[in-house]
């Protein structure tokens, strides 16, 4: 097993080869969208590799002077799913990214799942971040339709007034000011 920070070229072959086939179709940023954050340096990806095939992988997004990263996008190849390597993969990438105070994860929200296939799926993924001490938060975001729970990875108390500053100014880098403006909510359940 050997995690290898992704090269901006092979970020980008992943996108388009891989990617696009795992998310529901409102969950993928436009590959120009994409291209461009990596070309800013505000997006990077590690790969999780079994000899030569990629088992994971996980696109970052970062906020100049944030103090949290957002897990983009999280992938097991499926061929390796339920045999231990996300949690692992997970762990590994806690540690590549212990200069942040932890990561910020947006989970399909089960309350908008399609149909009991996709609410069973939502919920394993919730309960997977769970199993590897993601902490849930009272954010919930909706991005150009697409609802998501928010969650944390960290070792801290998490603020939700700082997952929500931080989920804005990431927001912002990723579609820009307008966009987030008018295609993007964060909220606090509990306000």
């Amino acid at each position: 097993m050997n995690v290898i920070k992704l090269s901006n070229e092979l970020l980008l072959n992943i996108y388009k080869e891989k990617l696009v086939h795992e998310f529901h179709e409102e969950e993928i940023k436009p590959y120009e969208t994409i291209k461009r954050l990596v070309k800013e340096n505000k997006y990077i990806g590690y790969g999780l590799y079994e000899g030569d095939e990629l088992a994971s992988y996980a696109f970052f997004c970062k906020c100049k002077n944030g103090k949290y990263i957002l897990l983009d996008y999280y992938v097991v190849d499926k061929k390796f799913r339920s045999k231990g390597y996300g949690s692992k993969f997970l762990n590994i990438l806690k540690e590549k990214n212990k200069n942040y105070k932890g990561m910020i994860g947006e989970i399909e929200d089960p309350d908008f799942a399609e149909n009991d296939k996709d609410f069973n799926y939502r919920l394993k993924r919730i309960k997977f971040y769970e199993k590897n001490n993601s902490h849930h938060t009272n954010i919930k975001s909706s991005v150009f339709g697409a609802k998501y729970i928010i969650m944390v990875l960290s070792e801290n108390n998490i603020k939700d007034d700082v997952i929500e500053k931080e989920l804005d100014c990431i927001y912002k880098e990723i579609l820009g000011e307008e966009n987030t403006k008018n295609h993007v909510d964060i909220v606090n359940v509990l306000r």
